[in-house]
């Protein structure tokens, strides 16, 4: 395999790693935070440059880190990566002064470190370090008191346990065997997945970490989306029948998870665990896209991801702002009607909350639209259980939306900041994204396209197989 014309990166993840320890030691958010923004943007340049060298050669198998080769390039990552490098830059912007002194900050990249690694890991077992890397923060508490975490920690801990469990085996038996090994490998993969994603039962831990724990953080790690990744990366080979049954329960879960948090959500009055009701739900759509095995569901899943990751951000930054201001938001008994003191937040906020719900005009019409058709073509129960959800999913986001903007502002609140300048760019960036990806889809779809075609094609070689 050819590699990459530079260790890109390499480069990434160390600007990543030594930016962590630099910051680390820098304490205050006023040192902190310019710091870690500069680490992040070298990190950014690198797995840009990395990427773009991937996605400038169409059909290229991958390309292979010159420095450590157990790091690739390939179809599957590049925009992934590049993205995710993005969503850590706008965390570390958007983050308040409260959440932003040198522990924090370190911790979150150290987040991004350990989810990139796992992107670009050329095995599983580079994958298992970024699964592990990626909770050590919040196993170490940099982001403050473990009280109200440990829900949290413990599926996580439980997830990186079993996708271990699951590598060792692997790497014990041929992948197409079909002995006793193989089946419980391949359920202790789907096992991971679905701890990692909360997937119902277990998107508790999720709700939970929204609600008590740092609410940044989460979201970080939340939309890193390793979960869908382990699903892509599984489907990308040609795996054993027994592997493909496993995947077809993985989609069934996730479906009943998109209905449920869905209705769940029905009941909700307080933002965070509102939001995160509405991100189990709609990260679902990506495991069901995945394993409809057709190349339209599977584009679609792949879109999708981007606009989860980009609007969901943007939501959950947008909420974390409003709570540093007013202090009824973390629970608001009325409707708070910031709209008149911040008109730039509520456009915000209405923008990526039909961005999300798919809006046509933008991404995340075109990502359901895929979705939809794949999903019809492979299972109609699954399409029809899709759009339930998104159904009820727009309605709990136009109800968020009243509850923190419209309506009488109340007496306490005297006065707020709208969106200040380093909240406001990266917001509007976000926005010109998700709008300009739904005006001009093609070029997006482009991007993802390769790896949908080389999934749908493993699939069926297996199947012909």
């Amino acid at each position: 395999m050819d590699s990459l014309s530079f260790p890109f990166l390499s480069v990434g993840l160390a600007s990543l790693l030594v930016g962590a320890g630099v910051v680390l030691a820098s304490g205050s958010a006023t040192v902190a935070r310019p710091r870690a923004v500069v680490f992040a943007l070298l990190s950014l340049a690198g797995f840009l440059a990395g990427g773009l060298e991937v996605i400038a050669v169409p059909g290229s198998p991958g390309l292979l880190d010159p420095l450590l080769p157990w790091l690739e390039a390939d179809a599957l990552n590049a925009v992934p990566m590049i993205f995710f490098g993005c969503l850590t830059l706008f965390f570390l912007l958007l983050a308040p002064k409260r959440d932003s002194d040198g522990r924090q900050l370190a911790g979150m990249l150290i987040i991004a470190f350990a989810t990139l690694l796992a992107f670009a890991g050329g095995n599983l077992v580079v994958m298992v370090v970024g699964w592990w890397l990626a909770g050590l923060p919040f196993l170490l508490g940099l982001f403050g008191p473990l009280r109200g975490q440990r829900l949290a920690q413990g599926f996580l801990l439980a997830s990186c346990i079993a996708l271990t469990a699951a590598v060792v085996l692997l790497h014990n038996i041929e992948i197409q065997d079909l002995s006793h090994a193989s089946v419980l490998a391949f359920s202790l993969l789907i096992l991971a997945v679905i701890l990692r994603k909360g997937i119902t039962p277990f998107h508790s831990w999720l709700v939970s970490g929204f609600e008590h724990g740092p609410l940044l953080p989460t979201a970080l790690l939340f939309n890193g989306h390793l979960g869908a990744l382990l699903i892509a990366r599984s489907e990308a080979v040609a795996l054993p029948l027994t592997a493909r049954h496993a995947l077809d329960i993985l989609c069934m879960a996730a479906l009943v998870t998109a209905l449920i948090t869905s209705l769940r959500g029905c009941v909700e009055k307080k933002p965070r665990r509102l939001l995160a009701y509405i991100c189990v739900s709609q990260a679902s759509f990506i495991l069901a896209g995945l394993a409809t095995a057709n190349a339209q569901g599977v584009t679609g899943a792949l879109l999708h991801w981007l606009v989860v990751a980009a609007a969901s951000s943007g939501l959950i930054c947008i909420v974390r702002v409003i709570e540093v201001r007013v202090r009824d938001a973390a629970d608001p008994s009325e409707h708070l009607g910031l709209a008149v003191r911040a008109p730039r937040l509520a456009t915000f906020f209405l923008i990526c909350s039909l961005a999300l719900a798919g809006l046509p005009g933008t991404l995340g019409y075109c990502a359901e639209d895929l979705l939809f058709h794949g999903s019809l073509e492979s299972h109609p129960w699954l399409g029809i259980t899709l759009l339930l959800a998104t159904a009820f999913n727009a309605i709990h986001l136009i109800r968020l939306f009243g509850l923190l903007f419209l309506g009488v502002l109340p007496k306490h609140v005297i006065d707020i900041p709208d969106a200040l300048p380093r909240e406001r760019w990266p917001l509007a960036a976000c926005i010109v994204f998700l709008i300009a990806g739904g005006l001009a889809p093609t070029v997006v779809i482009a991007w993802r396209a390769p790896a949908a075609r080389a999934m749908t094609e493993a699939i069926g070689a297996k199947s012909a197989h």
